[in-house]
């Protein structure tokens, strides 16, 4: 009798070896398995309906860069779940994939409608505009007639607006929210049926997230690859090159809807200090032609001068007034009150007089005359009517000495007085000055201060014109979306699927094999155990 100990290993190595036998005496069923399981594979890579991609690259710059260290932290897994790593990039990122891009996207393109077949590009069969969002979902199947004309049947149609009975092809219909026209090409193309899909908005919007890839480029470039699949090559191409469209349009917008607002802010206060600023250049100059300023310090100063000048002359004219005076009243008492003339000769001595040209003539005249009279003394007597003419015209003229005397004393008097009132006007226009000068002060301070603030408000403006003109190229379209070729096909990849078909048949054989034998070894060891047990209570 073996020992439990010993016979247990070698039981267990009996069992690896009886499954290794009976796997291979049993190997048709887990054959026909990975078999199955490989066909199915290939059967769903040639029979799958094929898609292709269009991708577009676009350059965006982020108004701060990121860090080189932050972008080696980008690759460490469940980084992102810490919050570190993330930029402005990103935040774009997020905005390619809002729901604001793909709604009008969906809109603009008419996404709900699928052409099942014929298997072309939608363009080719079928024009759709989005007239309003609403949700249509069911089929419609258009079933070309003998004159041309295509029967419309629909099946499980619900929505708004269900289509009519026939249409043509060029002719439009609408359906829910969308319309739809027949491309007039299909006169000629002659399909005998047409296959039209409706999603509801949600499935659209699920089928369209499903295939968008939008992701960044590595080595912490600022470059975005923005790539869809659909199995129309044309549609796809168009889908991209409307996110991209849209993206930039609402990016550009967004980023000069604030800037926007603050211009016309700045336009409207840098029209308003305009306004202002008119209107003080206005009163400023209404008050200099008022008060006949120019430059206040510089007219004062000529004022003062001209009140110097204007006072040193009058006092000349009194001193020449008040010494004319005196001679005039001296000369009267010589001539006792114009009985005696001849003291009038003495006015010829004021040095303003003498300087006067008619005074030298009537001392001329005077000499002649007294020369004439002495001569004639000689031969005729006092009484000699020759003589008295003489005598009389010396008389005469030494009178109108007197006279001139006197009027020109007057004159002296109405000198100082027009003198005296000049000073006393301009004195009071120099006493009016300081407060004139306040208020030009004043006036001056409020235009140049409205100046100042009018100049700052338009650089400003400049700015942020110049801002928004600088942001149009935030973003750049490095590589625009192109139409796919017919080979060129992103699913299925019928090599890698082949692979992978073949390389799951044979996990599901070898896993259906090892299972089967497991749990009939089992089986097997449990039956073997009982019958030794059975024998060995029998053999005493």
């Amino acid at each position: 009798m073996t020992s439990p100990l010993l016979s247990e290993p070698a039981r267990s190595a009996l069992t690896v070896r009886q499954i290794t036998l009976r796997m291979r005496q049993r190997r048709v069923l887990p054959v026909v398995a990975g078999m199955s399981v490989f066909a199915v594979v290939v059967a769903w890579t040639f029979l799958s309906t094929p898609r292709y991609q269009s991708a577009a690259l676009l350059r965006i710059e982020t108004r701060t860069a990121s860090s080189p260290l932050l972008d080696e932290f980008k690759s460490v897994p469940g980084i992102g779940l810490m919050g570190l790593g993330r930029d402005e990039l990103e935040t774009e990122i997020g905005v390619l994939k809002s729901r604001r891009v793909a709604d009008a996207v969906l809109d603009s393109l008419g996404l709900t409608v699928r052409v099942v077949s014929p298997a072309s590009s939608r363009d080719s069969v079928l024009r759709v505009r989005t007239l309003q969002s609403s949700d249509v979902e069911g089929t419609l199947t258009l079933t070309r007639e003998t004159d041309g004309r295509y029967r419309i049947a629909t099946t499980k149609f619900v929505g708004d607006h269900p289509p009519p009975a026939q249409i043509a092809p060029g002719d439009s219909m609408r359906v829910g929210g969308l319309q739809l026209q027949l491309a007039s090409a299909l006169r000629n193309a002659r399909p005998a049926s047409i296959e039209l899909r409706f999603l509801p908005r949600y499935a659209a919007l699920k089928r369209f997230d499903d295939r968008l890839d939008i992701r960044m480029q590595e080595g912490g470039s600022r470059l975005v690859k923005v790539a869809f699949e659909d199995p129309d090559r044309t549609l796809a191409a168009a889908v991209v090159s409307r996110i991209v469209t849209e993206y930039i349009g609402y990016t550009i917008g967004n980023d000069r809807s604030d800037d926007d607002v603050r211009v016309g802010e700045l336009r409207r206060e840098a029209e308003s200090y305009a306004k202002r600023l008119s209107a003080s250049e206005e009163r400023l100059r209404q008050f200099k032609e008022r008060r006949r300023l120019v430059i206040p310090d510089e007219q004062a100063t000529a004022q003062l001068k001209r009140i110097g000048v204007l006072r040193t002359t009058l006092d000349a004219l009194e001193i020449e007034q008040s010494a004319l005076a005196r001679m005039l009243s001296l000369v009267n008492a010589r001539s006792a009150n114009g009985r005696s003339p001849v003291a009038y000769r003495q006015l010829a001595t004021f040095p303003s007089l003498i300087a006067n040209r008619a005074i030298q003539d009537y001392l001329m005249t005077l000499v002649d005359l007294e020369n004439k009279r002495s001569e004639l003394g000689l031969r005729r007597t006092e009484d000699n009517e020759e003589m008295k003419q003489i005598t009389g015209r010396i008389s005469e003229l030494e009178r109108q000495l007197q006279r001139t005397g006197t009027q020109y004393l007057e004159s002296l008097d109405q000198q100082v007085a027009v003198a005296t009132q000049s000073v006393k006007d301009l004195t009071v226009d120099l006493d009016a000055f300081p407060q004139q000068e306040m208020d030009y002060v004043r006036l001056l301070r409020e235009r140049t201060l409205l100046n100042e603030g009018f100049l700052i408000l338009q650089k400003q403006l400049k700015q942020t014109q110049l801002q928004i003109a600088m942001r149009t190229d935030k973003v750049r379209v490095v590589d625009p979306p192109r139409v796919a070729n017919a080979k060129d096909r992103a699913f299925p990849r019928v090599g890698a699927q082949l692979l992978l078909g073949a390389v799951l048949g044979i996990a599901v054989a070898l896993v259906l094999a090892f299972g089967r034998e497991l749990v009939g070894g089992d089986s097997s060891h449990a039956s073997v155990s009982a019958t030794q047990n059975a024998g060995s209570e029998s053999a005493p």
